[in-house]
């Protein structure tokens, strides 16, 4: 596997340099005030609901975030060849 592709595939562990922003600390208390008070009125049926409602959902934004990833890792790659290239 060549460097590049252990970079794509996140081989090389680079997710722990990545530190979340202030607002995305804000956005997730937000998020868990809101769960937290909408379950208080659910029966055990309807919160299991929104429990797999809310896995899939992040499922949603990981296969989102995968692919807005890759296409600006592609553009990145092709930036760079093009600025090597035409030197």
């Amino acid at each position: 596997m060549s460097a590049i592709e252990d970079i794509f595939w996140n081989a090389r562990g680079y997710c722990e340099n990545i530190k979340p922003s202030k607002k995305y600390f804000e956005q997730l208390e937000k998020c868990a005030d809101l769960s937290e008070k909408l379950g208080e009125g659910l029966n055990e049926e309807q919160m299991n609901l929104l429990r797999e409602l809310s896995i899939e959902h992040g499922g949603l934004e990981s296969e989102s975030n995968l692919s807005h990833f890759s296409e600006g890792f592609k553009l990145g790659l092709t930036l760079a060849a093009e600025s090597f290239l035409n030197k």
